[in-house]
């Protein structure tokens, strides 16, 4: 980043000025009862609080600013952070915009931190007017748009809760920086991701939908500089109120010919939830956040770059944007509880099966099914006779009613399923996967995402796992080896649940409820 041409150092005057505004702010912003103040210190474009969110001061009547201010203060006691003695290490303006920029080393006072602040004003009745305000690592080369940007890109903390309600965009910066939410990871052992830049999360067919305040940062962006063509983006408003960032036929619009995403690059870090979470998803447990990741990313699916128990850093920053899952109940079968040790051992089994190269996958997924069955019944676990087993022998009206269940699955609107074709295999119940190793992790994240054992239970979702390895033998009817396309289609049809809607789309209603039912599981693998 760069500051425009026309900065130019500002006169003692102008710096005095400057240093009371920080001055004042920060006792403003610090004082439970100095909200009227600092409404009253900004610009009317100025983002602040309203509500859960960001908006322009002008926005928000003084006096209910005011009260916001107070009891936010008074909620967050000691964990919002003091900010306090600014000295000023230098200060620009730009006389053609009237707007100024000025650093100064701030200390926290609760954690004795020093810090560098940076403050945007514009010129005001007689005095500068506050506009944004923001932390750095050093002193830097911004322009005022720079300031702005960098500042509305924490807007995501605004919306959280933990430690505290952010006072104001200053607040949720210093949380971003310095606070982690005190939890314990856990991930399938073998679990590894770096970004390879091939941007399939930009382009997959999926939505990628933001909170309004996202506008706002679009809007601050230093366009004329990085990409003038985008000067003026709007995104389209749903009708959940939520900003349509790309559509399932889609590309982001933010992305270079070079595979690089502009506001990312612009910031020097990924500001909008869905990208920075992404490849990952979160589970909550007793013991902590379970961390799965999706197959849509190749470098996933491929096992490659850095293991999630070194990255944990990484992974703290990023859950901070997520929204992680959470249930109240942990189920083995529909209807049927059990403690979370339970539902975790017997997921950690149903896993260590799937990764068992020495076993075909239709058997370890059979012997799945089996696990299942019989600790439903409370009957003896027999791994050795369920892998010897004659596997389960169905009706000719079952199996075409199974078979017609995959045809509808193939012909929904998803363009790589559109070029599938429409019969099922007549050997299905015979054929064999070609590739087990990348298909098990993507039935392991699966499982492990808890995309479908939370809302459900675990049998069903072990069946949901059966039903995408009996696409993936359809799919390999067709394309031997599978292409990227097909592998990230079965990678969103498992670990972002889009199997679910699909299976409840038509399906008749004993047909679902037979779904939750290990029987079902080994009935699917003769098909």
């Amino acid at each position: 980043m760069s500051a425009p041409a026309a900065a130019e150092p500002v006169s003692e005057a102008a710096a005095a000025a400057l240093t009371f505004l920080c001055r004042e702010f920060l006792e403003a912003l610090c004082d439970a009862q100095g909200g009227a103040a600092l409404h009253r210190m900004h610009a009317a474009d100025a983002p602040v609080r309203i509500a859960q969110g960001v908006g322009p001061a002008a926005g928000i009547d003084g006096g209910e600013f005011a009260r916001a201010h107070r009891d936010i203060s008074v909620q967050g006691g000691d964990r919002l952070p003091r900010f306090a003695q600014p000295v000023l290490l230098r200060a620009t303006s730009c006389t053609e915009s009237q707007e100024s920029i000025a650093w100064f080393e701030v200390r926290e006072e609760r954690e004795g931190r020093p810090l560098v602040v940076a403050l945007g004003a514009r010129a005001g009745d007689g005095a500068p007017r506050l506009v944004w305000c923001t932390l750095a690592d050093r002193l830097e080369a911004w322009s005022f748009r720079d300031g702005l940007a960098q500042a509305l890109a924490d807007y995501p903390w605004m919306r959280r809760a933990e430690p505290a309600l952010a006072r104001a965009l200053l607040d949720a910066g210093y949380f971003r920086r310095h606070w982690r939410e005190a939890v314990r990871f856990s991930s399938l052992p073998e679990a590894r991701f770096s970004c390879g830049m091939s941007a399939a999360c930009c382009r997959h067919d999926y939505e990628i939908t933001l909170p309004q305040e996202a506008q706002l940062l679009i809007d601050a962006m230093p366009w004329q500089r990085i990409a003038p063509g985008l000067n003026g983006t709007r995104l389209a408003q749903r009708p959940d109120g939520k900003l349509q960032l790309k559509g399932v036929n889609e590309s982001c619009r933010f992305l270079t010919a070079g595979n690089r995403c502009l506001i990312h690059g612009a910031l020097g870090r990924q500001p909008f939830g869905p990208c920075c979470v992404f490849p990952f998803s979160f589970a909550r447990t007793p013991e902590g956040i379970a961390v799965g990741a999706s197959p849509i990313c190749g470098s996933v699916r491929l096992g490659l770059g850095v293991g999630f128990q070194e990255r944990e850093e990484d992974l703290r920053e990023r859950l901070t944007h997520a929204e992680p899952r959470a249930t109240d109940a942990y189920r083995l079968a529909a209807g049927v509880e059990i403690p979370w040790e339970g539902f975790r051992d017997i997921e950690k089994a149903l896993c260590d099966c799937l990764a068992a190269t020495d076993i075909p996958m239709r058997r370890r997924l059979y012997v799945g099914a089996r696990l299942l069955g019989a600790l439903k019944e409370r009957q003896p676990i027999e791994v050795g006779t369920w892998l010897a087993e004659t596997p389960a022998a169905i009706t000719a009206q079952l199996r075409e009613a199974i078979r017609g269940m995959l045809a509808r699955i193939i012909g929904w609107e998803r363009s790589t399923l559109r070029r599938l074709p429409r019969e099922i295999p007549p050997d299905l119940s015979t054929l064999e996967v070609r590739e087990p190793a990348a298909l098990s992790q993507i039935l392991r994240n699966t499982l492990f995402c808890k995309v479908y054992s939370y809302p459900l239970d675990l049998t069903t979702a072990h069946n949901h796992l059966i039903v995408l390895y009996l696409l993936a033998l359809v799919m390999e009817a067709a394309a031997t080896p599978l292409t990227e396309d097909m592998w990230r289609e079965l990678g969103s049809l498992g670990v972002h649940g889009l199997l679910k809607s699909m299976l409840h789309e038509g399906m008749p209603e004993g047909f679902r409820t037979l779904l939750g039912t290990a029987d079902f599981g080994a009935w699917m693998l003769a098909a």
